[in-house]
């Protein structure tokens, strides 16, 4: 699947407003908050923030993420300027620059900066090229870094929901989510294969999370390294 957007700021911003990732950090939802938790640790964990690192948050939105990390100099590009004014109010605390654009434009938008530690947190099925969002990552990264990145297992996500639907127990479970990963916000299927094929020559996978658990990779976490 890969769907087209004539104007895709406006569309990206009308999806972020709509889908804000607050909803889902602090969902009432015990199964989305626990699994947005899991996602969250194993990113951490990978990434192993130290004093010293320069830490590169890409398509950081309301700055969910970049508020976990307490070490670093912290950074953050998205393109919407509502989720970033969330940003802005939450990082207010912790000194985390933040830039608006396109990520797909990263090395535009921050000249003259590496980062050894980056990381894109279920991005990629959001943008409309994303494999030059890798890239420009790739660009941006130390010779020695680390490129966390994070996306969702549509087929098993798609599968689980459609039993649920069978069921009639979705809306009770789930109201408010969409019934199917590409409904409207995803422009691209994410999977394993996917990942694997995207990254093939660009990035060297050095360890995978399945997250929550093992026998129920709802999503993947990579950790990466520069070929």
């Amino acid at each position: 699947m890969e769907r087209k957007i004539e104007n895709f700021e406006e569309w990206n911003e009308e999806m972020a407003i709509k889908y804000n990732p607050d909803h889902y950090h602090h969902s009432p939802n015990l199964i989305v908050r626990f699994t947005e938790f899991m996602r969250a640790r194993a990113i951490l964990k990978f990434l192993s923030p130290a004093e010293g690192d320069y830490v590169l948050d890409v398509g950081c939105g309301a700055g969910n993420m970049l508020q976990k990390i307490k070490k670093g100099r912290l950074y953050g590009v998205d393109l919407s300027e509502t989720l970033l004014e969330l940003a802005r109010a939450r990082l207010r605390e912790n000194g985390a620059i933040l830039f608006r654009g396109n990520v797909e434009c990263l090395s535009e938008i921050i000249r003259g900066q590496k980062f050894n530690k980056i990381f894109c947190s279920e991005v990629l099925e959001h943008v409309e090229n994303p494999g030059k969002v890798i890239d420009e990552m790739i660009k941006l990264a130390t010779a020695d870094g680390r490129i966390v990145i994070s996306i969702p297992n549509e087929p098993v996500i798609n599968f689980l929901k459609s039993i649920l639907i069978k069921l009639r127990i979705f809306d009770l479970l789930f109201k408010g989510l969409s019934k199917k990963m590409d409904e409207e916000w995803h422009l691209h299927n994410m999977d394993m294969g996917i990942f694997r094929r995207m990254v093939k020559g660009k990035l060297r996978i050095l360890k995978i999370k399945k997250v929550p658990y093992i026998f129920l990779p709802i999503r993947y976490v990579f950790l990466c390294a520069v070929e």
